[in-house]
């Protein structure tokens, strides 16, 4: 349950992403007093937008970024271990044609070089298979001429706004005050350095003083929009963010039976095409972006480039744009720097300390958020320390041990990994009588704690019940993410915890006065709140589908 609000504390931190959740475990964990401050729901940012991918970067090899891909691959075999329900291994497919830039032989050494850095602790060491034909027996759809051969590896996918609430349950476990629709308005100094900081629920409207010793910025693609807003006193522009688009198709339209990672005929960047919760995604772009963060969607020539690319190495699937379900649009929040191209730009990150007490933390990937948020704590206590007038220097801290330490869901498995995961969901399934497949599905998103919804669907079989006929989402995960899981909208509910906007056929809307009612019943809201909040969603939907 979230802590109780205390009178002041160390850090604030503006930011509820991968980031700031991440930052507010570590620093909890230490004995830090900690609140976390994000306008809307958690994760509702870059962090539910990425490509779902836990890995080391490939395509940082061919850059020379050797630190940055070892740092990579360290921390996915230790996310791997700290959430095996969240990050699980995933076999992908990388073909090599007549005209691809690296050839195949080149291809396999950069891949023994990937596998080195790993300690030849991937998932899976990688196979060379030299040849169309059996390329094509293990994806009947790519494209058979010039086909040279492939190369499969192994790296590992995630559900990036489920990772985020985790950190986010074990930062309130840890003692932190975690706030979501509460926004930043003003940073306030005294003597000139960091007293506390102005907020304003958006919900209610309310506003409060937060007092704080230090204020970390960890808003992600919105950090110059922050600085700017709040008084942070940096220059700017710090970043130059990058969009990045997905499209999801029904799976039948590119049946794919593991992930590929492809360089796009028609510009040779890399993208990948995978298969998610019964559909197939298809991304991504990497373009300069320059408009306001809160406004970020597809647009016509997003689609029209993937579905291009997609089309010449995927022949048979003649993806239209009327084919799309939804889509998703992110920023990645890279550091501003001079390149050829977007994709150029380093995912490294930074950290900014003001002598203030004002902190930032830009750049940076999903795959290294624990590392991230470990170098700015410890940038913070060191300002702490050495702040004047500030009795922090006789603190004792604890070590935090974020590398061992399970997440929620992860905890209670003797060898942490997916097979135990799925002995797990088939134990469950078995015990309450449902379908092995679900069983596994909620293992794999709840972790340990999905005995809860197995509990749940015994003492109601209705809400074992699947949401949409194609979907092996459930009414037991609307109730969970309603009782338990920290929502305050129904934006909350079908966008991130059951993320019907992004798999239903009918992005969620099919269920939507339904899922209002219990909202408004849990929740005690009026019938205009009630009617806001689907006029809020039926907005959402919009926005996901505004290419067309």
């Amino acid at each position: 349950m979230p802590a109780e609000k205390a009178t002041s504390y160390d850090i604030a931190i503006i930011g509820g992403g991968i980031t700031g959740a991440g930052i507010a475990r570590d620093a909890a964990l230490r004995g830090l007093r900690v609140i976390l401050l994000e306008k809307d729901d958690y994760a509702s940012g870059t962090s539910s937008k990425s490509s779902k991918l836990i890995h080391g970067g490939l395509r940082y090899l061919e850059q020379a970024e050797l630190g940055l891909v070892f740092e990579s691959v360290s921390e996915r075999r230790v996310q791997m271990r700290m959430a095996p329900h969240l990050v699980r291994p995933l076999s992908f497919l990388l073909p090599v044609f007549e005209d691809s830039r690296v050839g195949l032989e080149l291809m396999n050494v950069g891949l023994w070089i990937y596998d080195t850095l790993a300690l030849f602790r991937s998932p899976k060491l990688h196979d060379t298979i030299r040849g169309a034909e059996k390329v094509t027996e293990m994806e009947p759809d790519i494209r058979a001429e010039g086909l040279k051969g492939a190369i499969e590896y192994h790296d590992c996918f995630t559900d990036d706004s489920r990772l985020v609430l985790e950190n986010i349950i074990a930062a309130e476990e840890a003692g932190a005050r975690c706030e979501s629709y509460t926004e930043v308005l003003e940073i306030q100094r005294e003597r000139e350095q960091v007293s506390a900081v102005r907020v304003r629920n958006t919900i209610s409207g309310e506003e409060e003083i937060i007092k704080a010793a230090c204020v970390i910025v960890a808003t992600g693609p919105w950090s110059d929009k922050t600085i700017e807003q709040v008084g942070a006193g940096m220059k700017t522009p710090l970043l130059s963010p990058t969009k990045g688009v997905h499209l999801v198709f029904r799976h039948k339209k590119l049946p794919l039976k593991r992930a590929m990672t492809v360089m796009s005929p028609v510009d040779g960047r890399v993208m990948f095409a995978f298969p998610w919760r019964g559909r197939t995604v298809l991304g991504t772009t990497d373009t300069y972006f320059d408009g306001d963060p809160d406004e970020v969607h597809a647009d016509a020539d997003d689609v029209a480039y993937l579905c291009k690319s997609a089309n010449i190495l995927f022949p048979r699937a003649d993806l239209q744009s009327e084919d799309v379900i939804s889509t998703w649009a992110g920023l990645r929040p890279l550091i501003h720097e001079e390149a050829d191209s977007a994709s150029d730009v380093s995912r490294e990150h930074q950290i900014y300390v003001n002598d203030d007490g004002v902190l930032l933390i830009a750049g940076g990937k999903l795959t290294t958020y624990r590392l991230m948020a470990k170098d700015t704590v410890k940038a913070a206590i060191r300002w702490l320390k050495d702040a004047k007038n500030h009795h922090f220097a006789d603190r004792e801290l604890k070590r935090p041990r974020t590398k061992k330490r399970p997440l929620p869901g992860g905890e209670g498995f003797t060898n942490p990994s997916a097979d135990a995961v799925r002995a797990l969901g088939v134990d469950l399934a078995e015990s309450a009588g449902l379908a092995p497949k679900l069983g596994e599905h909620w293992a794999f998103t709840y972790g340990t704690r999905a005995q809860t919804l197995a509990d749940m669907a015994k003492a109601d079989p209705k809400l074992g019940e699947p949401l949409q006929s194609d979907l092996i989402h459930t009414w037991a995960e609307i109730e969970y993410a309603i009782t338990s899981e920290r929502v305050q909208t129904i934006d909350d509910v079908l966008s991130r915890r059951v993320p019907l906007l992004l798999i239903g056929t009918d992005q969620g809307l099919d269920v939507l006065d339904a899922v209002a009612d219990r909202m408004a019943e849990a929740r005690g809201w009026d019938d205009a709140r009630r009617t806001l909040e689907i006029e809020r969603y039926k907005t959402t939907v919009t926005n996901s589908l505004l290419f067309r």
